[in-house]
C-alpha cells in the first residue's frame, strides 16, 4: 500500500495541512490508473511521480483550485509512463544480479548474498530516480510558470469541482472491471451529460 498514489496524498496532508488538494491530486491519479497494476512482467505507470510532482508544483505556486490542478496534473500524467520506463531499465541491467544471486545460493561463503545485492540495487535506482524526478519538477514548474498566468482569465470561471476530475478518472476503475456492458455504460453515460450540457 506505500506505493499508491492515495498514501502519498495522507503523507502530503498530513505534512502540509492541505487535506483537499492532496487527497483530491492522489485520488484522481489512484482511480486513472486502477486499470493498470503489476502482473508478471508488467510494469505499470508510475502514478507516485505524477502525483508527487503535481502537489509540489502547486504548493510551490500556492495553488488550489481543482482547474489549475487539472492542468498540472495533465503535463504530469507522461511521467507516468517515463518512470516506469526508467524501471524497466534498471530491471534489464540487473539482470546480472539473478546470476549472482543463483551463484551465492551454491556457495554462500563467497557473499554477494540478497542482502548486499538489494542494497547494491537500491545505489543505483535512488540517484537515478531522484535525479530524474528533480529534472522533472523544474521542467514542470517552468512549465506552469509560462502557462498559467495566461490561462488565469480562463480557468477562473470555471465551475470545476474535485468530483468532475474524478469521475474523469474514473475511467480507470471502470475499465479494470473488464465487463463490456460496463463500457457501454460509461459510454452512454458520457453521452448524454454531454447532450444535457448542451441542450440545457
Amino acid at each position: 500500500m506505500l506505493d499508491r498514489p492515495l498514501t502519498v496524498g495522507f503523507f502530503w496532508g498530513l505534512f502540509s495541512g492541505d487535506w483537499a488538494t492532496s487527497l483530491g491530486v492522489c485520488l484522481f491519479f489512484e482511480l486513472y490508473w486502477l486499470d493498470l497494476f503489476p502482473a508478471g512482467t508488467i510494469i505499470p505507470p508510475n502514478a507516485i511521480a505524477s502525483a508527487l510532482a503535481t502537489l509540489t508544483v502547486m504548493h510551490m505556486y500556492s495553488l488550489t483550485g481543482p482547474a489549475e490542478a487539472a492542468v498540472i496534473m495533465l503535463a504530469a500524467l507522461p511521467l507516468g509512463r517515463i518512470f516506469a520506463r526508467i524501471e524497466r531499465y534498471h530491471r534489464q541491467y540487473e539482470n546480472d544480479a539473478y546470476n549472482r544471486l543463483v551463484v551465492w545460493a551454491k556457495h554462500p561463503e563467497r557473499g554477494n548474498g540478497p542482502r548486499a545485492l538489494t542494497r547494491r540495487s537500491m545505489l543505483v535506482m535512488l540517484p537515478v530516480s531522484g535525479a530524474a524526478f528533480a529534472l522533472a519538477t523544474i521542467l514542470l514548474l517552468a512549465m506552469a510558470h509560462v502557462v498559467l498566468p495566461p490561462l488565469s482569465a480562463v480557468l477562473a470561471p470555471l465551475p470545476l469541482k474535485w468530483p468532475h476530475l474524478w469521475v474523469v478518472a474514473s475511467i480507470g476503475a471502470v475499465l479494470s472491471l473488464r465487463h463490456k456492458p460496463a463500457y457501454v455504460l460509461l459510454a452512454c453515460g458520457v453521452v448524454l451529460a454531454i447532450v444535457t450540457r448542451l441542450v440545457v
